[in-house]
């Protein structure tokens, strides 16, 4: 999976969302993606106050997955399966086209999330962290 580089955004402050494999490299980087926290805070325990990087499992990536899914087929389901959440960091908590792309890039790339864990050895592990 390739890490998209855009310069112009480089410059603005904002919501850094990163997928990590620990002992070998980053995975995985979406910006903005404002669902995406709200769900692994809801469903997973993530602690956005104080920005913990907080391990992900296989049933994690598999439900947040069926959940895109859900949204992709039914966007009316999207407040209820994948809400956003408000805060200036967090980008537009909208449910419009740009929100529906999301969810798309999102889908796919637990496609990609979930064959990096079938690769994973004993002694790694993957781990959802957010900077802002």
């Amino acid at each position: 999976m390739e890490v998209l580089d855009i310069p112009e955004l480089n410059n603005i402050m904002g919501l850094d969302i990163f997928f990590t494999k620990k002992k070998i490299k980053e995975i995985g980087y979406f910006r903005k993606v404002n669902f995406l926290v709200k769900y692994f805070e809801d469903n997973c325990g993530l602690d956005t106050a104080n920005q913990t990087p907080l391990r992900i499992h296989v049933k994690d990536i598999m439900d947040l997955k069926d959940r895109c899914s859900e949204v992709i087929n039914n966007p009316h389901k999207a407040e209820e399966l994948l809400p956003t959440m408000d805060g200036f960091y967090f980008g537009s908590s909208d449910y419009d086209e740009n929100y529906l792309e999301d969810v798309q890039r999102i889908y796919d790339y637990c496609t990609y999330l979930l064959s990096e864990f079938d690769a994973l050895q004993e002694d790694e592990s993957i781990w959802f962290e957010i900077w802002y």
